[in-house]
């Protein structure tokens, strides 16, 4: 896998990983579920090409809930 491809990915989380947190700031329950789509789905590609995606100890956890 190439470095770009992982950038790419992990600049993907990054953008999905801030808009949730900006849907739960907001209290935006449409935004909301579009956002945590995004971020399950970009978690699954980052799984699924062994890339890790470092957005803090509880990003998972939090996201999850």
């Amino acid at each position: 896998m190439s470095t770009a491809f992982a950038a790419a990915i992990r600049e993907r989380a990054r953008q999905a990983w801030q808009a949730l947190q900006q849907a739960r700031e907001d209290d935006d329950v449409h935004a909301g579920l579009a956002a945590k789509n995004e971020w399950e789905d970009v978690r699954r590609l980052a799984r699924e090409h062994g890339v890790s995606l470092l957005l803090g100890p509880q990003a998972e956890e939090e996201a999850d809930s």
